[in-house]
């Protein structure tokens, strides 16, 4: 959960994944962080210090991974849900017709079964 959070705030983020065979297998994932990466991957520790020695953890192949990881799984966060909660519900204020338009819409039993 940390890492989609610290995504929105679009700084380069390095997998460090020496174990992740074992770990997807012994407790599962929603999807495969080292194929679909918000940056790059390493493997070993050797791995991890060249691509921090080498600035290569902060470069445009990395810019582009984090740009994609970001429409994938963070279209929804604009930083701002903490705030419309305490207006909203502690200060009484009306909920931003903004972030209302983000909110994806609700889909009927039936087309759910027909998208599959």
């Amino acid at each position: 959960a940390l890492m989609f959070d610290y995504a929105n705030l679009d700084r380069p983020i390095v997998i460090h994944a020496d174990d992740w065979g074992a770990y997807a297998a012994s407790r599962g994932a929603y999807f495969d962080i080292t194929a679909d990466a918000p940056g790059h991957v390493s493997r070993s520790y050797r791995e991890l210090a060249w691509l921090f020695a080498s600035g290569t953890w902060q470069d445009e192949e990395s810019l582009r991974a984090r740009q994609g990881f970001r429409r994938r799984f963070c279209e929804f966060d604009d930083g701002l849900a903490a705030e419309r909660v305490v207006r909203t519900l502690m200060l009484g204020e009306p909920m931003p017709g903004s972030a209302a338009a983000t909110v994806p819409a609700p889909a009927s039993a039936r087309s759910l079964l027909d998208a599959h």
